[in-house]
């Protein structure tokens, strides 16, 4: 799992509705609302006097949906808003749950939240990353060790490939194709790699090709690396410990090759990473249990001194009477509101 927080959220409360569930007439697919109100979210966002507006963001998977039970997402997403909102009740703020599943089957929790103290009005930040990011790492940590979910800090998931060249847009990963488009791809590369039209389409040509040689086995030590290189009818020039430069006879200028894979000894390193990585499973969750507690109770203080002294208004005094109108005294049937859901925070905490 990974927590994403989107800069986006000084526009009306469609915006983010409209991305979450879809347009009126064509709802998307894959979305189901978890906890909240649409509506209510909606027009608090559109209310709210203050410059940002709300806060979104998703907690993302690359587990498929169907391995949560309803439970165990009602656990993390109660956990999550504790470790935003510590110190607050739950009727001091807003916020709404929409799961996605519409990207591979894999979940995705997303959240939308106003930026408004309910009982007050008061500009509520639910996150600011100088202040909270490394509390709600640590909350993402002891999730993923929790519950055994995939863990993005894994050696074993650094990417292979450096996926900026400069500061060009990310390159085409190099899918596992059908064979056919697979063998029209590599042709693609091929005629790419010996006819470049420049650096960045020869590097993106080269990278692709390697990940293609990753995926089949081909590569497993700089040796192979070297080798493969030389076999596109490239030269290598210059090798360092975090890269390798090759000429080719068409550019001027050496190219420079970046990436775990170009790295000086890579296999065995990653074998290292990982076995460190394992080793020092137990005292990094004890780590992260350690930094979330204290951020917890710093964030709890921070609340308290800007909204302790708010209290919740009383109940209204209201004397009931028998009054029956002309609507109802033509229909029997009584129309009873449905209460809202209510938060709960009985379950287990990291």
């Amino acid at each position: 799992m990974i927590v994403k927080f989107f800069r986006r959220g000084q526009g009306s409360g469609a915006g983010p509705l409209n991305y979450l569930l879809g347009g009126k007439d064509t709802p998307r697919e894959g979305a189901k609302v978890l906890y909240g109100d649409p509506r209510l979210t909606e027009q608090l966002i559109n209310t709210t006097p203050f410059k940002q507006k709300y806060k979104s963001g998703v907690l993302s998977f690359t587990e498929d949906a169907t391995q949560f039970t309803d439970e165990q997402k009602k656990d993390i997403m109660q956990r999550f808003e504790e470790t935003l909102f510590v110190g607050l009740e739950p009727d001091q703020y807003d916020i709404l749950w929409v799961e996605h599943t519409d990207k591979g089957g894999r979940l995705e929790l997303n959240f939308v939240i106003p930026c408004q103290e309910l009982r007050s009005g008061k500009r509520l930040q639910p996150f600011y990353a100088g202040a909270d990011l490394v509390r709600v790492n640590a909350f993402k940590n002891i999730i993923n060790q929790e519950y055994g979910l995939t863990d993005p800090n894994d050696p074993e998931r650094k990417r292979l490939i450096n996926p900026y060249v400069n500061n060009a847009p990310r390159p085409t990963p190099y899918d596992r194709p059908p064979k056919s488009k697979e063998k029209e791809q590599e042709k693609e590369d091929n005629e790419i790699i010996a006819n470049p039209e420049s650096t960045f389409a020869l590097k993106e040509a080269i990278d692709r090709r390697m990940r293609h040689s990753l995926a089949e086995g081909s590569l497993n030590n700089r040796s192979s690396v070297r080798y493969a290189l030389e076999g596109m009818g490239l030269t290598i020039k210059r090798a360092t410990k975090s890269s390798i430069s090759v000429a080719h006879p068409k550019m001027k200028r050496n190219v420079r090759l970046k990436g775990t894979v170009y790295e000086e000894g890579f296999q065995a390193l990653a074998e290292e990473r990982q076995q460190d990585y394992e080793r020092v499973s137990e005292s990094r969750g004890n780590r992260d249990l350690r930094t979330w507690t204290k951020g917890m109770e710093i964030k709890k203080a921070y609340h308290q001194e800007l909204y302790g002294d708010i209290k919740a208004p009383e109940p209204l005094d209201l004397e009931i009477k028998d009054v029956v109108s002309m609507e109802q005294s033509q229909d029997a049937t009584p129309r009873v509101d449905t209460p809202a859901p209510q938060r709960s925070y009985n379950g287990p905490r990291p």
